[in-house]
């Protein structure tokens, strides 16, 4: 009975998520939620992969009075990247109000606190509901448009990964160099060398290969010419991350991040490369004629062959990676600077107080660590998983641009400009991280942004984090 009363609180009270499992150990509140939420982020990618199976519309067209036949009948509705985008709309649109509902929250006590923490089968009706009506829309110019969307919200969450990606690989040099320096075990010199060299020699594993499949045609300018500038760009960071007033400003720098950060860059590059539109400098093309109708007219056009490859599978990772790391690095560590800054910083154990408020059964504990001030921004935290929401339906559809009119996928070059931009920024982000000091210039927008409760501080971030 009390596992029951505890999962209704879940579900339909501002009680905290505490899952009703014995299984699961002692957590905070703050975790724990942003956890639900990538849990629900996690359904809609497994659902959006099902839907594009070609086997789940043969399957589904095996019922005739689901669906009686054409395009736009129900099968075509719910298969197919238009559900993929339908079903990223909705989910975009929620995280997209919660994101303005959650501005300024200052602790657990405000009680826009308790909406976000609990209350979620109330959320969850509310997402399919609005999965529902976006199936309504059948207008082509809708998925067109919400295309663009997607490729200026995906290319501010490769940002946004870049940060979280820098986060993770200084935590990782800063806790193996203090070890060695205690211990003095060799293990973690080797470790730290070893890691080093292997993201190094996949990088450059990388750009030879790019340059055999995507760059053998002397065609392929385009291709060759992204492959060489940002190989000067990761050779160029490299040599910036081991200057000796880098270093002295930044003792955590090191070729540790740059040779991660390489990886990350040489991933941007592939990505780019597989949405050249030219089948002779993009091996991973492929195309097919479809019989189309335009003004009433039977067309031939040739159209992308939409497929879940290695491409996507690695975005995907990337995404999920980035998402747990977020969720479970240590608010509280004097050195961590986060994306989603508090204006305080956050126990990491629970209190007295916090165990009595607590929720729980058995063993397992979910605290309040939110009383005295919240762990993160709630709303930088919805805009995120905004942004992944958009990231997740521009991979899972390979980056092609349906038509205006008749809706087909196609290649373009718009998808390979946004990726080859975001590397290039990327490289900036990181060289102005570890080399420009920007936050005296920035001070001014640090201060505005705060005012939004809006925390998107990448010169705070960068200089707080890292010194």
């Amino acid at each position: 009975m009390g596992c029951i009363l505890s999962c209704l609180a879940c579900c339909f009270c501002n009680a905290a998520t505490s899952v009703c499992c014995k299984c699961l150990p002692s957590c905070k509140n703050s975790t724990l939620t942003r956890l639900f939420y990538g849990l629900v982020l996690l359904i809609v990618i497994t659902f959006s992969c099902i839907c594009l199976s070609p086997e789940v519309e043969k399957l589904l067209r095996k019922i005739p009075s689901l669906c009686p036949g054409g395009s736009d009948d129900l099968c075509g509705l719910i298969t197919g990247y238009g559900a993929v985008y339908r079903m990223c709309f909705a989910l975009t649109l929620f995280f997209f109000v919660f994101s303005l509902c959650m501005i300024n929250v200052k602790s657990s006590h405000d009680f826009r606190a308790a909406i976000h923490n609990g209350f979620w089968f109330f959320k969850i009706i509310a997402i399919v509901g609005i999965m529902i009506g976006a199936f309504f829309i059948r207008d082509p110019m809708f998925l067109y448009i919400w295309m663009i969307f997607g490729l200026i919200g995906a290319a501010l969450l490769i940002l946004l990964q870049l940060l979280l990606l820098i986060d993770f690989a200084h935590s990782w040099n800063e806790k193996w160099t203090e070890a060695y320096n205690e211990t003095h075990h060799r293990g973690y010199a080797c470790g730290l060398i070893s890691s080093t060299v292997f993201f190094y020699a996949i990088s450059i594993a990388a750009a030879v290969l790019f340059y055999v499949f995507f760059g053998s045609s002397p065609s392929c300018h385009l291709g060759k010419m992204l492959i060489s500038i940002n190989l000067i760009l990761c050779v160029t960071l490299s040599v910036i991350s081991i200057l000796p007033f880098v270093q002295e400003n930044l003792p955590s720098s090191g070729l540790l991040q740059s040779s991660f950060i390489s990886v990350y860059i040489m991933y941007l590059t592939w990505s780019a490369l597989v949405n050249i539109p030219e089948v002779e400098c993009n091996p991973t093309l492929r195309t097919i004629n479809t019989t189309t109708v335009v003004n009433g007219k039977p067309v031939v056009v040739v159209t992308a062959d939409l497929n879940f490859g290695w491409q996507t599978a690695i975005s995907l990772s990337i995404l999920v990676f980035s998402v747990i790391w977020s969720s479970f690095r240590t608010s509280s560590h004097s050195t961590v600077g986060r994306l989603t800054i508090a204006p305080t910083l956050i126990s990491d154990t629970p209190n007295a107080v916090d165990t009595e408020t607590g929720t729980g059964r058995g063993d397992q504990t979910v605290w309040d660590n939110e009383s005295d001030g919240v762990a993160y921004s709630y709303a930088m935290f919805h805009f995120m998983m905004l942004l992944a929401t958009l990231f997740v339906m521009m991979s899972i559809t390979n980056w092609y641009q349906p038509d205006k009119h008749t809706a087909l996928l196609s290649a373009n070059n718009a998808s390979f400009w946004v990726k080859a931009v975001s590397s290039w920024a990327c490289v900036a982000i990181y060289v102005d991280c570890a080399a420009l000091s920007c936050c005296n210039c920035c001070s001014s927008f640090i201060h505005f942004l705060n005012k939004l409760s809006i925390p998107l501080l990448i010169c705070r971030y960068s200089c707080v984090r890292w010194r």
